[in-house]
């Protein structure tokens, strides 16, 4: 039950789009947005050591799970941080 209701969130949270308000315009959203995302997605790697390993006979599905909920947990606040908000 709870992977049916993972997989129906990722798939509303992909209908959303991220947009920075504060940004200038003179300022090149895409290239911004893209920089920002990278940077985000290395930091959530880091802080939930979930870079790619070789720890795989070792992991669990709850494992991947929690891992992979505080990766996204890291992302979306740093992006926040950044002034990117999701609409």
């Amino acid at each position: 039950m709870r992977y049916i209701i993972l997989t129906a969130l990722l798939l509303l949270a992909g209908c959303t789009s991220w947009q920075n308000p504060t940004l200038d315009m003179s300022v090149n959203r895409s290239e911004r947005f893209q920089a920002d995302r990278d940077q985000c997605r290395e930091r959530a790697q880091k802080r939930t050591h979930a870079a790619p390993d070789n720890d795989l006979p070792r992991r669990t599905y709850s494992h991947d799970q929690s891992r992979s909920t505080g990766e996204a947990k890291v992302f979306q606040r740093c992006m926040s941080a950044k002034g990117w908000v999701k609409k």
